[in-house]
């Protein structure tokens, strides 16, 4: 699958695909979810005919596992192919994260923090190693012995990550904050975080999960998500500081509305810092996976041609 998709195309796509949702050119579902007796299922659709397809993501739930299956049609609703989806879930959340970091982080950023280890941490990390801007990128997790672990994998592959002993200090004076884990309890204090940076909070998409300290959303300048509608009910962020009195839902932003120019993020108090809560939405799985399919189609099929993507 990756090499179908070259990041900077995928990040072009959900720049473009965002700002027609936002325009209502496009459209997008919610998650929902079927749970019964420790089995879960979710899913989700899109629909975008600026690149003439349409289409959903379902997948399982078991013991924090996730198999994800993306199918997508033509707009005659022909089935044009099925993918598998994890690939196509790591590359397009960081893609968007991107965007994000690219729009909204303070001029000049030159130092990142990643708390978490997981499957997201890696396609994170390589988005930020692509902009020349950050001069250092941390790593910490819960696990410290991973943390080491995923920095030497990163040294090996050309990208310097330090390895921090705490969350606090992967964050001291970071510009940009990315949180990608599963926690149910904030993983860093309100205080270590630096009052001008962007904060992405990456993992909580339900509604028990929490990354970020209520406290934060408090002096944000500007909270916003990319699905507003959905995370009312799945944003466990969000919904802690709602339940804490920090943050109130008449101000979240959408991230469709700020790339259509129908929303702007001003820093109303100077120093504020700027939260973006990432849910993750149909129209990013579409947009990836018409791109990988008309890769692998103008390969003739073929996903190792010389002549196609490689990432």
């Amino acid at each position: 699958m990756n090499r179908l998709l070259d990041a900077s195309a995928v990040e072009a796509a959900m720049s473009t695909v965002f700002a027609e949702l936002g325009h209502g050119s496009a459209a997008s579902t919610v998650r929902v979810r079927a749970e019964a007796d420790g089995a879960m299922a979710s899913a989700m659709a899109a629909a975008i005919p600026s690149l003439g397809v349409s289409g959903g993501k379902v997948y399982s739930t078991v013991d924090g596992r996730f198999t994800f299956v993306v199918v997508l049609f033509d707009l005659d609703g022909h089935v044009l192919c099925t993918l598998d989806g994890s690939a196509l879930t790591e590359v397009r959340t960081a893609a968007l994260t991107g965007i994000v970091v690219d729009r909204l982080a303070p001029e000049k950023s030159a130092v990142a923090a990643v708390l978490g280890t997981g499957r997201e941490a890696i396609p994170h990390i390589d988005m930020l190693s692509r902009r020349s801007t950050f001069e250092s990128i941390r790593l910490w997790g819960r696990n410290p012995a991973k943390a080491v672990d995923l920095a030497n994998q990163c040294a090996e592959r050309g990208i310097d990550v330090t390895a921090a002993q705490t969350s606090s200090d992967a964050v001291h004076d970071a510009d940009v904050v990315i949180t990608v884990t599963s926690a149910d309890q904030p993983i860093v204090d309100d205080a270590a975080i630096a009052s001008n940076a962007l904060v992405c909070g990456i993992g909580a998409t339900k509604a028990r999960r929490c990354e970020l300290p209520p406290d934060l959303f408090g002096r944000a300048a500007a909270v916003l998500t990319d699905s507003p509608d959905g995370a009312r009910s799945e944003c466990g962020d969000l919904i802690h500081a709602v339940a804490a009195r920090t943050f109130s839902w008449d101000r979240l932003l959408g991230l469709a509305d700020l790339l259509a120019g129908a929303a702007h993020v001003e820093r109303a108090r100077p120093g504020a810092p700027v939260v973006f809560e990432s849910q993750g939405v149909a129209a990013q799985d579409i947009a990836a996976a018409a791109l990988a399919w008309h890769a692998f189609t103008e390969s003739d099929g073929d996903p190792t041609s010389p002549n196609k993507p490689t990432h």
